[in-house]
């Protein structure tokens, strides 16, 4: 299809009487064809499919992803769909069956069952719902470690103080991740959940260190153990790493599409499962909600939503489905590896994180002695393009590379660390 922007405006132009579906159409074709050809042989998203200015190095996906180029575009169309009539916007009842199809991408992407989907506006906003509407009793304990985000544990937290459950924080030591195996992990989870232990939230792959945790293990233990309320914070990891959430039985997801998953920034992912449903009381009340009553979409119905956002998460999943998974994983780990012996060969750096890549991703941590981290990061974003995330607290940089960076950028960014 030879459909362009400008023919695409000219239709919304002049169709006050043209159905929703009908605009919609055209962005799913147009969207689809360029797919494809963004990925001839399966080859892997270069640069050149992202609007990085010109010099920019990013390797900062942890904090704030990329979106790529098609998907933008499919975004753009969808926003002039939504404001060239607002009626269509409000009260057309065919954005149903479109939001239903992306609902279904998602679930497919993460095995789940499409009535176990909802689309929160992000992470902590699944963990605000959690707390809020869970059956938390003064009896009952909720366990978090040290490496937890305070987007997850916070709202616990707060929300104890009114309902009189208690919330529990263990240490991980992170003085010497490069060390630590599965068993220890498996052990300090052993030793903190007790009978009271009534939830468990598990950073996949914490944002400070990039510790990967063995999620299916700590699962069976903590099941082992009567723990009824499982969730792991996918924030670092969904679009990074693969993710079966039946494999894993757990109950509850709460992730951040605008990292890895590369979509638009204000709407996210979350699953709930149908176990935890029947327990989980809506955080926002409003009216029409008892129609979704036996589904997640319950703790999104909250009045007007982010169409647009919503329908382009579907492409931003589409996009990372063209990748094949074990090349993904490859690629990602070969820079990974790279970044540990460009840390080796450099006095001035120490690897922070771990050193087996079933604890670890792409998302690590490299110290530079007696060096202000900020400062540094602010040097060589203007001198050379760099974006990181410097942690001053602990005189670290986080580097969390993509598929379009390189080991030539590492190499580069190592050089300057003198």
């Amino acid at each position: 299809m030879n459909t362009s922007r400008r023919d695409f405006l000219k239709t919304l132009a002049t169709g006050s009487t043209v159905s929703v579906l009908s605009m919609l159409t055209p962005i799913e074709a147009v969207f689809q064809e360029k797919l494809t050809n963004t990925f001839p042989n399966n080859k892997l998203p270069t640069k050149n499919d992202y609007t990085l200015s010109k010099g920019v190095k990013y390797l900062n996906h942890g904090s704030i992803g990329t979106i790529p180029k098609i998907v933008q575009e499919a975004h753009q169309n969808y926003l002039s769909v939504c404001e060239s009539n607002p009626w269509f916007y409000m009260w057309s009842g065919e954005w149903d069956q479109p939001v239903q199809k992306v609902r279904e991408k998602t679930a497919d992407f993460l095995n789940a069952d499409s009535d176990e989907i909802s689309f929160p506006h992000n992470t902590t906003e699944v963990y605000n719902l959690l707390a809020l509407g869970l059956p938390l009793s003064t009896n009952d304990e909720v366990l978090f470690c040290n490496l937890n985000h305070s987007g997850a544990s916070i709202p616990f937290h707060i929300h104890s103080k009114k309902k009189g459950f208690k919330v529990k924080v263990f240490d991980i030591p992170t003085d010497n991740l490069a060390s630590l195996n599965k068993q220890e992990i498996l052990k300090l989870y052993d030793q903190n959940i007790n009978s009271n232990t009534k939830l468990v939230v598990i950073p996949h792959i914490d944002n400070t260190f990039g510790l990967r945790q063995p999620v299916k293990e700590i699962t069976e233990l903590a099941r082992s153990k009567g723990v009824k309320y499982i969730s792991i914070d996918t924030a670092q990891t969904m679009g990074m790493i693969s993710i079966d959430v039946k494999d894993l039985d757990i109950d509850v997801i709460g992730t951040s599409a605008h990292k890895w998953l590369q979509a638009p920034k204000g709407v996210s992912v979350a699953y709930f499962s149908k176990k935890i449903q029947s327990d989980l009381d809506p955080m926002w009340v409003t009216w029409g909600q008892e129609r979704w009553k036996d589904s997640a979409r319950k703790y999104e119905d909250y009045g007007t939503r982010n169409l647009p956002e919503v329908l382009t998460l579907g492409h931003a999943i589409d996009f990372q489905n063209m990748i094949n998974e074990k090349d993904k994983n490859d690629y990602l780990k070969a820079l990974w590896e790279h970044a540990q012996k460009l840390t080796k060969e450099n006095p001035k750096t120490v690897w922070r994180s771990p050193t087996d890549w079933e604890l670890s991703g792409s998302l690590f941590v490299v110290e530079i002695k007696n060096t202000k981290t900020s400062e540094f990061a602010k040097h060589v974003f203007e001198t050379q393009g760099f974006v990181f995330r410097p942690f001053d607290a602990h005189s670290t940089i986080r580097i969390s590379p993509n598929l379009f960076n390189t080991k030539a950028e590492l190499d580069q960014l190592f050089s300057l660390i003198v």
